[in-house]
């Protein structure tokens, strides 16, 4: 017998520009509603589904489409080490832009924390369980 495919499930919540030291610039993320601390922080990853919301009540669908995210538009070269450099929005360095949006309109939602739902793609785990 053939095993079903299950269905993915549907996260709900808002968009974050997460960043902390270490981060090196803003990652867009997903923060699932009713979690905690890093548990329901969601770093954006190619393949996952994301859906955005003008607001609360989610009539309006401004963002709808599988993440691919692109790491050249908007590239600028660091003040004191010139050789290297990252992608910046806003006065901030940020990781990518989704490869369909404009970068300003793709960085506002997340600075603005619109509400969101998320298909996170599978993930592989490192260490299978025994």
């Amino acid at each position: 017998m053939a095993k079903r495919k299950s269905e993915a499930k549907i996260l709900e919540g808002t968009l974050e520009a997460f960043f902390e030291t270490g981060t090196e610039g803003v990652i867009w993320s997903f923060y699932e509603a009713g979690k905690k601390g890093y548990e329901g922080l969601h770093c954006l990853e190619k393949g996952d589904v994301l859906r955005v919301f003008n607001d609360a009540a989610k009539k309006e669908v401004i963002f709808e489409g599988k993440i691919d995210l692109e790491y050249k538009r908007r590239y600028e070269p660091y003040p004191l080490n010139p050789q290297y450099g990252q992608q910046e929005v806003f006065g901030m360095w940020v990781h990518g832009f989704q490869r369909t949006e404009d970068p300003e309109t793709w960085a506002k939602m997340f600075f603005d924390e619109k509400p969101a739902e998320l298909i996170p793609r599978p993930r592989r785990t490192r260490h299978p369980k025994p």
